[in-house]
């Protein structure tokens, strides 16, 4: 739990957009991870499954209801920024604002976006979590890219 805490919960809020469903979803995710361990086949990768459980409970309770995005605060303290808070609250703001814009794509499409840009998958890796074809992830970054870039001109815009 202590290696995919972290990445589970910034995935989860880039996709839900609030700390707090984030923090929900991270317990939903390691109690299915937990009650699920003894039935791992090891067929694919631990990370891959839990990817895939972590996407799932994430579509599952955007598809139940749509979040309105919600600054978040990360919790994790890195000391070497501690001396430059102007920048780090620009910083928060930067990431604060793109959190929000992702979490208004398209389930499927922040999915993609957040295992490709943040964590560094390949669309294979995306392919198996959320159960699409590599083409499909393809499209999905494709239209989450372009998507993201008409809402970040509205926002400058405004």
């Amino acid at each position: 739990m202590k290696e995919y805490a972290a990445r589970v919960y910034n995935h989860a809020h880039r996709m839900l957009g609030s700390r707090e469903d984030a923090e929900e979803a991270v317990q939903d995710v390691f109690r299915k991870v937990h009650a699920g361990l003894s039935e791992f086949r090891g067929e694919a990768r631990l990370s891959t499954w839990i990817w895939k459980i972590t996407a799932n409970v994430c579509l599952t309770r955007l598809s139940k209801k749509r979040m309105d995005a919600v600054p978040v605060e990360d919790g994790l303290v890195d000391e070497s920024r501690a001396a430059n808070p102007e920048r780090n609250l620009m910083e928060l703001e930067e990431y604060e604002q793109l959190a929000a814009l992702i979490a208004a794509l398209d389930p499927h499409e922040a999915s993609a976006i957040n295992l490709y840009y943040y964590e560094g998958m390949k669309y294979d890796e995306i392919s198996e979590i959320l159960g699409i074809p590599p083409g499909s992830v393809a499209t999905a970054l494709h239209r989450g890219r372009e998507k993201l870039r008409m809402l970040c001109l509205k926002e400058k815009e405004r």
